[in-house]
């Protein structure tokens, strides 16, 4: 299993001017996943339970809230 970590923010354009602070959210891929496998990674290798899900196309990513 490869896990994907996605720091970027798609939710700003790069030529969009923002006068607040970007929040930056990490994304792990988890698309080759079952639930209690993603369970089982929050609960082993992550410092927060404010996790969503969140698909993208084809992908599915665990996104972590910090």
């Amino acid at each position: 299993m490869t896990l994907i970590v996605d720091r970027t923010n798609a939710s700003i354009g790069e030529n969009e001017p923002t006068a607040e602070p970007v929040e930056e959210r990490r994304r792990i891929e988890v698309t080759e996943l079952h639930t209690a496998g993603i369970e089982g990674f929050v609960d082993s290798s992550v410092d927060t339970d404010c996790v969503s899900l969140e698909h993208r196309g084809g992908r599915t990513y665990l996104v972590l809230e910090e």
